[in-house]
């Protein structure tokens, strides 16, 4: 009967493996298929024991048992800390890791050491094999490390159901059952003498709150299913070249569109044996030489293609080349066919060129709004900076000794909106975090300024005026750069920094200032324009200062327009 029980429990928790892989994305989530492989092989710990039919035996199948009951709870901590988003310093995770080993590596001495267990006998519990051990020294730090475990885990799931919204209370609630479930048959199971009953039963119930997580998780995990979306409807080629001409690879519609591409083994530079090879290679050579041409038409048969160009830097003399491969046959073949009717086709290119440009625009504007979002402390932040920029521009424009042209300005005050693009690709537990950073994550945060002007130029630069790319990409990487050098994320200094840049800065710490943030009360306009103002040749450029007086009526009165 017992045995049958626990043969049973076994092939629920292998079944449960191959779901949780099945719904999760290959196994990619490592906590929760830990979680679940360790379950596992405690049932099968069990079941072992139960067959035992002496005190050696019994030690060899405990020795299994505490394979999963050693590494369970930081397994099942690390998916506490995934689902409520919380970032865990590596070093901690290393510690937690060799803890988890000293503790098994002492139970391993069972039989040959006293450390662990003092004594050790070997007994009948409901007709199978079981033990009876009395505890040394060692499992005190078992004790002790499970302690811990139960304490941090109910710490972060009741911080996250008081003070995070952004979390699933449907996968806390879930979490929370493993805890009381788990830490309820545990004590039992110790009062009782029944582990051997009472644990298999509950580590696949722990399998199954887990599986009920990672299929809610999915739906969550914004930035996959978006990749998944994108990668449904993907219709253009993509390829990949090192440097020095070696072959990273292509996607399948590339191969489809090039076959000669399958005969490049990856990691093994290109020859010169196919037409393709050499216009890559050819290609490469050009833009390293300072030839910078972006795109590059090419026809096999009845169909005509598009390629353009990407750099991808990783170091210092170091690039990847990536190739992006769209079938225009059908426009190619459009062009041709209207012939000589050039003025029909112009009209239609500009009135697409407009269309295409007011998307562009709803997609910055809706990226800026999806960044501001996520970012709990700096609600309207985008908003209230992009008018603090407009009526600093309005006062620069009356300068007579102005160098920059109104094209200019307008460039500037459309630009604003995209400063703080790059937040979109800093992970929540940094971004929507109330408190100050750690300063690991702040030079997480601090890379938002580059991520953001690559954003910018990705989506602007073949729809935009180079010029108002140029401006939008400047404002986005160095507005956080300070005017004696110690900004970041480059250090310039003085007119180093872009001009378009410096005016950015104002705006972005005056509206800091006096706005309510999660962290702060916001300052007075008297104290605000005082810290700009002593700033002014050490965080700011000075040649502001005079334009930024001149425009304080406005601000103040645009700031008390948006508290009536």
């Amino acid at each position: 009967m017992v045995i049958g029980y626990l043969v049973a429990l076994c092939i629920v928790s292998a079944i449960n493996i191959v779901i949780l892989t099945r719904i999760n994305h290959g196994g990619q989530r490592g906590p929760y298929f830990a979680i679940c492989f360790a379950a596992f092989i405690s049932c099968v710990g069990h079941l072992f024991l139960a067959l035992s039919t002496d005190v050696g035996e019994a030690i060899i199948a405990n020795k299994m048992n505490y394979v999963a009951a050693v590494f369970l709870p930081m397994f099942t901590f690390n998916a506490v800390v995934a689902v409520c988003g919380v970032r865990v310093p590596s070093w901690a995770s290393l510690f937690l890791y060799l803890l988890s080993f000293l503790v098994f590596g002492l139970s391993a001495t069972v039989g040959f050491s006293d450390v662990y267990y003092t004594s050790i006998e070997y007994v009948k519990t409901y007709g199978v094999g079981n033990y009876v051990a009395t505890y040394g020294p060692g499992h005190t730090l078992f004790n002790v490390m499970l302690v811990g475990y139960v304490v941090a885990n109910i710490s972060l799931i009741v911080h996250s159901f008081a003070k995070k919204k952004n979390v699933s209370y449907k996968s806390l609630i879930a979490l929370s059952l493993i805890e009381v479930v788990s830490i309820g048959s545990f004590i039992l199971a110790r009062f009782m003498e029944t582990d051997t009953l009472i644990m298999p039963a509950v580590y696949v119930f722990d399998q199954f709150a887990l599986l009920y997580i990672c299929f809610r998780v999915r739906y969550y995990d914004i930035t996959q299913n978006v990749v998944n979306a994108l990668e449904e409807n993907n219709t253009d080629g993509y390829i990949s070249v090192f440097s020095d001409f070696h072959f990273l690879g292509a996607n399948k519609i590339a191969y489809g569109f090039f076959q000669e591409l399958r005969r490049c083994r990856v990691d093994k530079a290109m020859s010169n044996n196919s037409e393709m090879e050499l216009l890559l290679i050819n290609w490469i050579k050009d833009f390293e030489s300072g030839k910078k041409i972006e795109f590059k038409e090419v026809s096999r048969g009845s169909h005509h293609y598009k390629l353009s160009l990407k750099v991808l830097r990783f170091a210092a003399q170091k690039a990847a080349y990536l190739f992006k491969v769209e079938d225009d046959t059908e426009i190619h073949n459009y062009v041709r066919m209207l012939g000589n009717s050039n003025s029909r086709l112009e009209n239609l290119a500009k009135t697409n060129a407009t269309q295409i440009h007011a998307i562009q625009e709803q997609m910055v504007v809706g990226m800026a709004n999806m960044v501001e979002s996520r970012d709990s402390s700096t609600g309207g932040h985008i908003k209230r900076t992009s008018q603090v920029v407009a009526i600093l521009v309005d006062e620069l424009r009356k300068d007579p000794n102005s160098n920059y042209s109104e094209k200019f300005y307008d460039s500037l005050i459309k630009s604003a909106p995209m400063h703080d693009l790059g937040k979109i690709a800093i992970d929540d537990a940094i971004l929507r975090k109330p408190g100050r950073f750690t300063p690991e994550e702040y030079e997480t945060m601090k890379t938002h300024p580059a991520r953001g002007a690559a954003i910018v130029e990705n989506l602007l630069s073949q729809i935009e005026d180079p010029s108002f790319v140029q401006i939008a990409r400047n404002v986005a990487w160095f507005h956080h750069e300070h005017f004696n050098g110690n900004g970041y994320p480059n250090g310039l200094k003085g007119s180093e920094i872009p001009f378009e840049a410096r005016v950015m800065a104002i705006a972005d710490v005056y509206d800091a200032l006096v706005s309510k943030r999660c962290y702060k009360d916001k300052f007075s306009f008297e104290k605000a324009y005082e810290i700009i103002t002593e700033g002014m040749g050490t965080q700011f450029d000075p040649s502001l200062r005079a334009f930024f007086d001149r425009a304080r009526p406005r601000l103040e009165e645009y700031y008390r327009s948006m508290e009536a």
